[in-house]
């Protein structure tokens, strides 16, 4: 019998099968499936605790990176849905599409807050603004930072 695999799916199998091998790099940073599967799973948490649920939209502005990976599978886990956008777009473009698709929540990089920040007036929709920092880059006003967040959040 062959049964279609849902989202969700792919990383509840790839932790089951997988668990202890190397799953992620980014930069120095590397996770095994176990490891990653954990991350999706806090996020996930994270964001219901802030409330957003099924059919809500969570806006993204990353590159390729573990954390665009980690809301990928955190959102889909609560029944939200992810609205990546090319993070080279102008920051008029960003709030054409956030504003558009009704993002309740925008996750950026740390590189890509400013953009926002100039256009945030523009977006009173979005009631939660969480910041995916990397190295040492402060948690700008406003902000929410991710691994605060995500800290002390259930693992499963």
């Amino acid at each position: 019998m062959e049964v279609p695999m849902v989202v969700n799916d792919f990383l509840f199998r790839a932790e089951s099968l997988y668990g202890p091998k190397e799953a992620v790099v980014d930069g120095d940073k590397r996770f095994t499936y176990a490891e990653f599967a954990r991350r999706c799973y806090k996020l996930a948490h994270g964001l219901a605790g802030l409330g957003v649920g099924k059919g809500d939209r969570v806006g993204i502005l990353s590159p390729n990176s573990h954390h665009f990976l980690e809301s990928f599978y955190g959102t889909s886990l609560i029944g939200a849905v992810l609205v990546p956008l090319n993070y080279r777009l102008v920051s008029e473009d960003f709030q054409y599409a956030f504003s558009h698709s009704g993002a309740k929540a925008i996750i950026a990089d740390s590189d890509l807050t400013d953009a926002l920040d100039a256009i945030r007036d523009g977006l009173p929709d979005v009631e939660h603004w969480i910041v995916a920092r990397y190295g040492d880059a402060p948690t700008p006003d406003g902000w929410q930072d991710w691994e605060e967040l995500v800290a002390g959040q259930p693992e499963t």
